[in-house]
């Protein structure tokens, strides 16, 4: 296994891979406000059996994802074809940052560190190009996800009501960049 820039071949490899991932936990929004005060708080809520969730977005709007990535990376397998996960990080350059709006790894290899090594490879590059921080994007309902950036170092910077297409809340995650 390596990561290797992604090349215009591995995008429907990519766009194939399953996304949808299982969850037991979800992250539950309240909050309230007044003139001079704005409270939300996120809860993490343990759910009575695993769900299995579909990805935040359909094929069609990951292409356009993808295509707006100024980098892309895949954790290549066995054979030259052989995708196990993608990260993509978009540079914002009037705010000095990079968004990562796209990392998946296949389902047969998650938990086997290929996430971890993609989120390496948008730092390392994010050094290399001088960015303050990286930003990472998670459904509330996306709990490995969550769990997975903030072991990474990712700290909570904010959240987006109605942010996907199915109207999810997205979660932000940011890393400094060091």
């Amino acid at each position: 296994m390596h990561i290797r820039p992604a090349d215009l071949a591995d995008i429907d490899t990519i766009l194939a891979l399953d996304h949808t991932y299982d969850t037991d936990h979800v992250w539950q929004m309240s909050g309230g406000s007044t003139l001079t005060e704005q409270n939300t708080t996120f809860r993490l809520s343990k759910l009575p059996r695993f769900i299995q969730v579909q990805p935040s977005h359909d094929v069609r709007t990951l292409r356009r994802v993808l295509h707006k990535c100024d980098w892309l990376w895949v954790m290549q397998g066995e054979a030259p074809r052989d995708v196990l996960g993608y990260a993509g990080l978009a540079i914002v350059p009037w705010q000095n940052t990079g968004w990562v709006p796209a990392l998946a790894v296949a389902p047969a290899h998650r938990r086997k560190g290929i996430a971890t090594q993609l989120l390496r490879a948008a730092i390392a590059q994010a050094k290399t190009d001088g960015l303050h921080s990286i930003t990472v994007d998670v459904p509330t309902k996306n709990f490995p996800a969550s769990r997975l950036v903030q072991s990474r170092g990712f700290v909570f910077s904010g959240y987006s009501d109605t942010y996907y297409a199915a109207r999810d809340i997205a979660l932000f995650f940011a890393y400094r960049i060091r």
